[in-house]
């Protein structure tokens, strides 16, 4: 085999298995939305054979004509296991619309990845 034909078919090799690497990825992750509450259920296994990334979607909100006074306190975006196949997220945030009072907390989404370890 020439050089050449033998770094062509490197080349080659290499490409197939970066498409094949991206495509068992893809089949061993699920993504989605899910809201303050939500439960998100392994496919398959428990819940130490995966590994779960949330991250906030949707926090606070606009209250044209009094951005002065408006004031986002806190977020909270994390999963809970809640048993060996199950998490439920916690996406919430404090959100105080005037001066001077308490703020009170809000339900949020968030965005989130699982990804089979």
């Amino acid at each position: 085999m020439s050089r050449r034909t033998s770094l062509s078919f490197l080349a080659m090799l290499s490409v197939f298995t970066c498409l094949y690497a991206g495509e068992s990825f893809a089949q061993n992750a699920r993504t989605g939305t899910a809201n303050d509450g939500t439960y998100i259920t392994v496919p398959s296994g428990t819940v130490n054979d995966w590994v779960i990334h949330v991250s906030p979607q949707s926090m606070g909100f606009e209250e044209p004509g009094s951005e002065g006074d408006n004031a986002l306190i806190k977020i909270e975006c994390y999963a809970v296991q809640i048993n060996q196949y199950t998490w439920q997220v916690v996406t919430r945030y404090k959100y105080r619309p005037w001066s001077g009072r308490d703020g009170y907390w809000n339900s949020g989404s968030a965005n989130y990845l699982l990804v089979r370890k």
